[in-house]
């Protein structure tokens, strides 16, 4: 009976030896790979085989070029290389994404912007403007109504004859060339006054305006006779202001001259004094009111 127990002591060490030699050729198989563990414990790897290409994030993905040096790193991606010597960039493009810049190009041109007006230099006349319109009446000097009303107090009565009446006159004749020039395009409106006047002396006669014509006032001497006529149209009813006056200083006065004649703008007729003073020298005198519609 011993010896039976002792062979079934030795198969059962035989069977489980026997199942343990699987066990002990895997593990051999993976010692290379695994970490050893040195003397005081501390875990060391070992080196990888040749070829293997490390996966850890940052790193370049394989076939990328390896990092140059100065450059931060970027995960995942191969760095930017420098260009090589002599290499010109590109122009760079415009936003709007047109033509590249040219040498002396200077740019798209500005908007269009409407010029503004210039001033004008001290004493220089005012510029000229597409039309002119018409005036309700003409330019005055204030400063002379004091002298106009004290010289009508002892005025003459104006002597009134119906226009060409004697068409030889010289007064006649240079008064109608006068008119064609400073009131083209009008017509004698009412009677003419046609008086002798001395140095200083003055003259009155009615006109009158209405609205829907244009006027204009023309006076004539011939000459020797008055060197400077004055006309002066005083307003009504009181007649003491100035609705126009004569500033020339000839014997060709007039008041509303083309191409700004006196165009009254109120609706009724009115009736103007109209003061004819030879401030210059002693003759005949001939004045006459001129109209055409508006």
């Amino acid at each position: 009976m011993d010896e039976n127990a002792t062979v079934r002591t030795w198969s059962l060490a035989a069977l489980g030896a026997a199942s343990l030699l699987p066990l002990a050729i895997a593990c051999g198989a993976n010692a290379g790979n695994q970490p050893t563990t040195a003397m005081n414990g501390t875990a060391t790897a070992s080196p990888p085989p040749s070829g293997y290409q490390a996966t850890y994030p940052g790193a370049p993905p394989p076939g990328y070029p390896p990092q140059q040096p100065g450059y931060p790193p970027q995960p995942g991606y191969a760095q930017p290389q420098p260009p090589p010597p002599g290499y010109a960039l590109p122009p760079s493009q415009p936003a709007y994404g047109g033509p590249p810049a040219q040498p002396g190009y200077a740019g798209p041109a500005p908007a269009y912007s409407p010029a503004a007006p210039q001033p004008q230099p001290p004493g220089a006349p005012p510029a000229p403007s597409g039309s002119q319109a018409p005036t309700p009446l003409a330019p005055t000097d204030p400063n002379s109504v004091m002298a106009i009303l004290q010289g009508i107090q002892g005025a003459l009565q104006g002597q009134l004859v119906t226009p060409g009446s004697v068409p030889a006159d010289l007064t006649e004749v240079g008064l109608k060339l006068h008119a064609a020039h400073v009131a083209p395009g009008m017509q004698p409106d009412g009677s003419e006054l046609k008086q002798n006047l001395t140095e200083g002396q003055h003259a009155v006669m009615m006109v009158t305006l209405q609205a829907g014509k244009c006027y204009a006032i023309a006076g004539f001497s011939p000459l020797g006779g008055v060197k400077d006529i004055d006309l002066n149209l005083l307003t009504p009813p009181l007649y003491l202001t100035l609705a126009g006056q004569d500033l020339t200083h000839n014997n060709t006065p007039v008041i509303g001259a083309s191409p700004s004649p006196m165009c009254p703008v109120i609706a009724f007729p009115l009736q103007y004094k109209l003061d004819v003073f030879a401030r210059v020298g002693s003759g005949q005198v001939a004045v006459q009111l001129y109209s055409k519609n508006k």
